[in-house]
């Protein structure tokens, strides 16, 4: 995909540029910010029309305009939403927000090789719309800002869906199947752990952490049994298996419930395994996986659970998870060495 210089691309990038500064005047202690950063807002939303416009006009509309466009506008809502959370702003509004457009940028980025662009469509421009009005309201502290960031909510899910539709109808079971449902699905259940066990809500993190380890096995179990395993499903699995592991490992040594060197020994090897995994994946064209490193999963769950519980032995199964953890290494790291060199040469030729 060839980037293209023209007018609307030079628009969209000087909007990219200015979002710092947006950012800036958020954070400085300085007189009348909130309606300062609220004309810049503005100006940088209305830009958006702009570069849309000269588009049509010039007949210069680009594959790499419609995907980087809609990412400045992304950059742009998720950075105010992230400065104005507590602030007019509710936790469970930005989150819902940014997650949707992270998942679906993700996609788009995905589909890039398939060579499928999908442009926003009039629905998607319309959630855009509602969101950059309602984050005026906000910064201007205007009243029933809340209620105008409710309907923002409600169209950025709705709108979400109707892309996930599209995106089905363009590669069938390729994307959006129900079991990669389950692990989207399992990793959105990643970010209210997260603010639970941030605030020593130990009873519900641990009924979120106990409901995506349990899925976990429902999204395998439902991609065997309708015939919907794809390599992007085997990979955001394990993406979302070892987010949520570090993490908790993360949030665990900052509660002081197990020391910083466990975390050190943890990611050292899964940082070695997921690059092996990427070198073979890139190589033979699949997503590796293996019964050690299955085992390695269920035993950290199981002593993330011990280690929340308070469990009176948890010492023992991190010990056991640490060990499974390096075996798993060990194993990915001897699948991708012996991996033939003529083999991928032959893959290199007829690509």
């Amino acid at each position: 995909m060839q980037f293209k210089f023209n007018v609307p691309n030079k628009i969209t990038i000087i909007r990219v540029l200015i979002i710092p500064l947006f950012a800036v005047v958020l954070l400085a202690d300085i007189p009348y910010k909130n309606e300062l950063a609220a004309f810049i807002f503005a100006m940088l939303s209305v830009s958006d029309f702009l570069d849309g416009y000269f588009a049509r006009k010039k007949k210069q509309v680009t594959e790499i305009g419609k995907l980087i466009d809609p990412i400045a506008d992304k950059l742009l809502i998720s950075t105010a939403l992230i400065f104005l959370i507590g602030n007019g702003v509710d936790l469970w509004m930005a989150v819902t927000i940014i997650a949707r457009e992270i998942i679906l940028t993700a996609i788009r980025i995905y589909l890039l090789p398939m060579k499928l662009v999908v442009p926003a469509s009039n629905f998607g421009k319309a959630k855009t719309v509602v969101q950059s009005i309602a984050i005026v309201t906000v910064l201007l502290k205007l009243p029933l800002s809340w209620y105008a960031m409710l309907v923002a909510v409600w169209l950025t899910v709705v709108s979400g869906i109707e892309y996930l539709v599209r995106i089905r109808n363009l590669t069938g079971n390729k994307v959006v199947n129900t079991p990669n449902l389950i692990t989207l699905f399992r990793f959105l259940l990643i970010i209210p752990f997260v603010y639970y066990l941030s605030n020593s809500k130990i009873h519900i993190s641990l009924l979120i952490f106990g409901v995506i380890a349990l899925s976990d096995k429902l999204d395998g179990i439902s991609a065997r049994l309708m015939n919907q395993k794809t390599e992007l499903g085997s990979a955001l699995d394990a993406f979302t298996d070892w987010t949520l592991i570090l993490i908790s490992f993360i949030l665990l040594a900052i509660r002081k419930k197990i020391y910083i060197i466990w975390f050190i020994l943890l990611i050292l090897p899964s940082l070695i395994s997921g690059t092996m995994k990427i070198i073979y994946a890139k190589k033979q064209k699949i997503v590796p996986v293996t019964f050690i490193a299955r085992l390695s999963v269920g035993l950290t769950y199981a002593t993330i659970i011990s280690i929340l519980i308070d469990f009176e032995y948890f010492f023992y199964l991190l010990t056991a998870t640490v060990i499974s953890v390096y075996f798993a290494m060990i194993v990915y790291v001897i699948k991708t060495l012996r991996i033939p060199k003529s083999s991928s040469r032959k893959k290199a030729s007829k690509a």
